[in-house]
């Protein structure tokens, strides 16, 4: 999983954002009341709603964002989130513990195990560069 995980509050604007993913090269940011993850906002939900029209990105991220969030918690197996995220057509799994975002599985770091795991215990110095790319 990744952490930290980018988060913004509730009542942030969806240009703020869009600005946070293209600053940190993220495809979605987490959005929190306090620390409790209520929903999750995409360069998807936002691509959407921009077709209807700019002034969506003056909304908060809460009228944009999608709000029933698949989460997982830290100890579930790899297997299980692989299954999961399939079953509900979801590319981000947030993690979550005691109602605290603590990290994110992606699809990103999911191709990245099966990479390491397929050429375990040695793995060669062009695939190590490879996953240890940010």
């Amino acid at each position: 999983m990744t952490s930290p995980v980018r988060t913004m509050e509730s009542n942030g604007t969806v240009v703020a954002a869009a600005n946070m993913m293209v600053q940190h090269d993220f495809g979605s940011v987490i959005v929190v009341e306090g620390k409790k993850p209520v929903g999750i906002i995409t360069e998807r939900d936002i691509t959407k709603q921009v077709i209807k029209g700019e002034k969506v990105l003056k909304e908060t991220v809460k009228n944009v964002m999608t709000k029933a969030i698949v989460t997982a918690p830290p100890n579930m197996p790899i297997q299980d989130a692989f299954e999961l995220m399939l079953t509900n057509k979801v590319r981000r799994l947030p993690i979550v513990e005691n109602n605290n975002i603590v990290g994110i599985v992606t699809v990103k770091d999911l191709m990245r195990w099966v990479l390491r795991v397929s050429y375990e215990p040695n793995i060669p110095k062009r695939i190590k560069m490879i996953l240890e790319a940010q």
